[in-house]
């Protein structure tokens, strides 16, 4: 048989799936039937496989007739030529059969090669089925268990070393039944021997090493289990149902370890692990390589995530095992490697990771065992032990364990917090740990004991900073208990307060939702409370996430503002059609961006910006773009222009509309802070994106001079936009980006962002806008050209954005009356706070099980405490003011990763807290020519860095604690913000 015809006699070697996807087809005498596998010319593996009997396919026996067919036709064509080419045949018969001669040398050669190949792989098939059968009914293997489990943080510190403890034993795994219908079904007992808990300790002899220690784990050991093994596959495990779930999950892991395959394979199993996608790879004699990936599990509690990607927590993992297979396919020493790591998405050296490591080794000693005569596995389980039940090979949820002193409850964790939760201490780290603590304990309280809570008169104090809690919850129980005390609010103060918690949620409960969208629609006398409520529906629908839930609320806003006849009922709906940040809104908001009114048209491209990118349509785009040229239509307010310009800027704009807007700087339009402001926002966002930046060069090179000059680049006006940098790491980065329209030498419009950016997420954590209007008659000089108009009220006041969810602004005086009373009676003029807060951050939790039998728990929780404060003091004598504004927030984030069983329990935890401040202040002169001068500064700032890896175990005085404590210092600093205004403030210098 010539070599190239190897290939053709079978079929290419195929996978099977489900309990029998082993390589190979299945034999009643032996676990696998394994085919002679043979090397085709083009290197592919196939079966030899020839035709029973001798027969050859009807194919076969065609072809054979055609070949003999053209072979005689070609006979009869050779007798019929000229006799003179008789020699030349001879001469060409001779070349003929060198050439034979050589093609027969090249292909026994090719042949040689090939049979060494095929000997080969016929020693690899030896090895891995030509032993004796696996298992054998009556006998078994004793094993060499050690199991470990290290905990340590994400950056690994050798000096405080890591906690973790280890588990030693024998393992005696018995075949006790085989099925008469498939002998390669077999009953097996598993009993483990002699358990161990090691536990690190400095006394061991060796540095971070472990030492025996008593526990309850000799539990383990008291009753055996079983499994039902086919193939390689764990069909069914059975075990007492009274075994505690420690005791049952490290039993589930010792199952898995005998599920594996005896050639490369790939496959969807399910073990203790999870259901995971499997790759079995042979990497020598009788040697199998396994990794789990993509684990998913049906048996522990869902993760639950933060929504913003920006407060989201990465989870790395790998689970690896190396088989070395006897030569009758069982397990003779198996290593299982997993590791999981979590870190924060915008800080990634900062985490905890636990890493197990398991080795089971045959020993040489042999067990035997009395054979169960039965018709099936459950027979036998039931001749064997009646009160055995089968049960999930994955693992199960360990249940809450209090400390040895009992776990503290809430009305105690409020004690012990008190002062922490008083008001004076909003914005410090000590707060946001304090609603840390009270947080899980509201969650799981009952509407009876959180209504006694609110209740209680020594709480008063801190009422305002419980609803913070509660409204973070957002759970039922926290909303029926803070909805019933909230009926004696007569201010609307409080219900606004827990309004502003509801609405920073990260994760509402969605009948909740529902009844705050509810509540949004009944007429309340109260218009604070009624818009408050309004926005709250909004940001919580958006939190929740269902289409469903979004779509309703959209529809009841939308109903809302068409029902509206007054300006301030209209702007209610629209600020809360910008937290709900529907796409499918935007033709409303289209609607009333184009209205005459100065208010209702800001409102609503506000809302238009806040969509997010991929939502934006290029109908929108034409908008924005009428509007900011003022083409067919009124002559619109330069705040309404410059939102519409930031709606197309922030929006990849092209190439040719760059183009435009730089040849609009050059225009004569009478606006020149407009101008001013667009030049501005053209450098900082070139700044921030390198194509924006590209296209810019491109312009400012073709355009020669007249698009590049200093009349361009040079424009008139105080309007500015920049961005400042106060953190730099390579993983994120934080700023302070501040965009500035002045009128009339005062600032008509201004906003202070704080924004963090990680891994292409850019999240605006805190924003500060201040608006003003019909003052420019107070301060205007007689030679500038400005857009005041008359009929304008005189009005300022403040908007707030914290976590992207919109808070109702907050008017300082409305008409020139009320500013008066303000100036004579000096409201403010000392510190006052003006916004203040508890919310969450971070809200992650997750269970990993690991193949070795334990659960993970994954937690991270942070939140900020915020306050905003501010004073202002004005002379009319001496015609200037001065203004401080002060954000003060402390930042606390706690996480880690444990494990906590009936016989040990083992931790890393992490903690993170800093208080950033930030301090605007201002000094305004208009007893001549108005001059203005802001200073934006930021005081020392600290972050604190703590670890803590703790071991204790349940019932004993053991208890190991490693720590280590960092801390970074952020130097003070002072922000510029442009040469104009520094020059400004000079002038302020040398007149003190």
């Amino acid at each position: 048989m010539k070599c190239q015809e190897l290939g053709t006699l079978g079929a290419a070697r195929t996978r099977q799936s489900g309990s029998d996807k082993l390589a190979g087809f299945r034999n009643r005498n032996g676990p696998f039937l394994h085919a002679h596998l043979v090397r085709s010319t083009c290197g592919a593996y196939v079966i030899y496989s020839p035709q029973r009997n001798g027969a050859e396919s009807k194919s076969e026996v065609a072809k054979k007739k055609r070949d003999q067919k053209r072979s005689g036709a070609e006979r009869s064509g050779r007798r019929g030529r000229d006799t003179a080419g008789v020699v030349q045949d001879d001469i060409g018969s001779e070349e003929r059969m060198a050439g034979r001669l050589r093609g027969t040398t090249r292909m026994l050669a090719v042949c040689l090669v090939y049979l060494w190949t095929l000997l080969g792989e016929l020693r690899v098939t030896a090895a891995v089925a030509g032993g004796t059968k696996g298992w054998q009914v009556g006998n078994g293997h004793k094993y060499k268990l050690t199991n470990t489990l290290i905990f340590r943080e994400t950056e690994s510190s050798k000096s405080t070393g890591d906690v973790g403890f280890r588990v030693t034993g024998e393992l005696d795994i018995t075949a006790l039944w085989q099925d008469f219908n498939d002998p390669n079904i077999f009953l097996l007992k598993f009993e483990l021997l002699s358990p161990q808990l090691w536990i690190k300790s400095r006394r061991a002899p060796e540095p971070e090493g472990f030492v025996e220690h008593s526990s309850k784990i000799e539990q383990v050991a008291e009753k055996p289990f079983f499994v039902l093994w086919r193939h390689g596959d764990v069909e069914a495990v059975y075990m007492d149902p009274a075994e505690s779930a420690s005791s049952a999950n490290l039993k589930r892991g010792l199952a898995s370890l005998f599920q594996y395959r005896t050639l490369d394979d790939e496959v969807r199993q399910r073990d203790a692990s999870g259901f995971c996608d499997v790759t079995y790879l042979m990497s020598g004699d009788n040697v199998i390589e396994k990794r789990k990936t993509a684990c998913t599990h049906g048996t522990l509690p869902p993760s639950k995530q933060h929504p913003n990607p920006m407060f989201a927590v990465r989870l790395k993992s790998y689970r690896n095992s190396k088989y070395v297979l006897t030569q009758s396919l069982l397990p003779e020493r198996v290593n299982d490697y997993e590791g999981h790591k979590m870190t924060l998405v915008s800080k990634p050296d900062i985490g905890t990771s636990v890493v197990s490591e398991r080795t089971l080794e045959q020993t040489v000693e042999t067990i035997s065992a009395t054979a169960i005569q039965a018709n099936s596995a459950k027979q036998a389980v039931m001749l064997l032990k009646p009160e055995y039940k089968e049960t999930d090979i994955e693992l199960q949820p360990m249940l809450a364990t209090c400390p040895d002193t009992g776990c503290a409850t809430i009305d105690q964790v409020i004690e012990k917090y008190y002062k922490t939760l008083t008001a004076s201490e909003l914005g410090t780290a000590k707060s946001a740990s304090a609603f840390l603590k009270l947080l899980p304990l509201v969650r799981n309280a009952s509407p009876e004991e959180l209504h006694k809570i609110l209740k209680t008169p020594r709480n008063q104090r801190i009422k305002m900073q419980l609803l913070d809690i509660f409204g973070a919850a957002s759970t039922l129980s926290a909303h029926q208990a803070a909805m019933k005390i909230l009926r004696q609010d007569e201010t609307g103060d409080e219900t606004e307060r827990y309004l502003w918690a509801l609405s920073l949620s990260p994760t509402p409960h969605v009948d909740v939702a529902r009844d705050i969208l509810r509540r949004s629609e009944e007429t309340m006398q109260n218009d604070k409370v009624s818009e408050t409520y309004a926005l709250a529906a909004g940001a919580m629908a958006r939190h929740y996430g269902s289409a469903a839930v979004i779509e309703k609320a959209r529809v009841s806003l939308e109903l809302g503002l068409e029902t509206c006849t007054g300006e301030e009922c209209k702007l209610k709906f629209l600020r809360a059609l910008r937290n709900l940040r529907c796409p499918a809104a935007i033709p409303t908001l289209l609607v009333h961006a184009l209205s005459d009114s100065k208010t209702i048209s800001t409102a609503a491209w506000r809302a238009l910006k806040a969509l997010p990118r991929e939502a934006v349509t290029d109908e929108l785009k034409s908008a924005a773009h009428r509007v900011f040229y003022q083409i067919g239509g009124p002559r619109r307010d330069s705040s309404v222009r410059t939102i519409a310009l930031d709606v197309i800027l922030e929006n990849e704009p092209s190439e040719e509309v760059l183009r435009d807007f730089v040849k609009y700087l050059s225009s004569k339009d009478p606006a020149y802070e407009v101008r001013k402001y667009l030049s501005q926002r053209l450098e900082l966002l070139a700044e921030r994106d390198a194509r924006f930046a590209d296209y810019l060069r491109n312009i400012y090179a073709n355009g020669n001079v007249t698009l590049n000059n200093y009349h361009m680049q040079a424009q008139r006006g105080l309007s500015t936009a920049f961005a400042r940098h106060f953190l730099r790491s390579p993983d994120s980065n934080g700023s302070l980006v501040t965009v500035q329209e002045v009128n009339s030498g005062l600032l008509k419009r201004g906003i202070v962002d704080v924004v963090l950016e990680s891994n292409e997420q850019r999240q605006a954590m805190f924003s500060l806008g201040l608006f003003a209007g019909g003052l420019g008659s107070f301060v205007s000089n007689q030679d500038e050209v400005t857009e005041v108009d008359d009929t304008e009220v005189a009005t300022a006041g403040m908007e707030i954005d914290i976590l992207d969810v919109g808070i109702r602004p907050f008017v300082f005086f409305t008409g020139q009356g009320e500013l008066m009373g303000h100036v004579w009676s000096g409201t403010a003029d000392t510190k006052t706070p003006a916004f203040q807060a508890l919310a969450s951050l971070y809200s992650h939790s997750e269970y990993v099980p690991l193949g070795s039998g334990f659960v993970a728990e994954l937690d991270v929780q942070g939140a900020v405490s915020f306050e905003l404060a501010g004073e202002i003091q004005l002379s009319l004598w001496s015609r200037n003011a001065r203004s401080l504004v002060e954000m003060n927030a402390g930042v606390t984030v706690h996480g880690g990763t444990r494990v906590h069983t009936s016989f040990v329990q083992s931790k890393a935890e992490f903690t993170m807290a800093m208080e950033p401040k930030l301090q605007l202040s201002t000094t305004v002169d208009f007893s001549g020519p108005s001059a203005l001068c802001m200073r934006l500064s930021q005081p020392i700032t600290v972050v604190k860095y703590q670890v803590y890896k703790i071991e204790r175990i349940p019932g004993s005085r053991h208890r190991l604690r490693k720590t280590r404590r960092m801390k970074v210092h952020s130097p003070g600093r002072s922000y510029k913000l442009n040469q104009k205004n520094n020059e400004m403030c000079a002038k302020f210098t040398n007149l003190s």
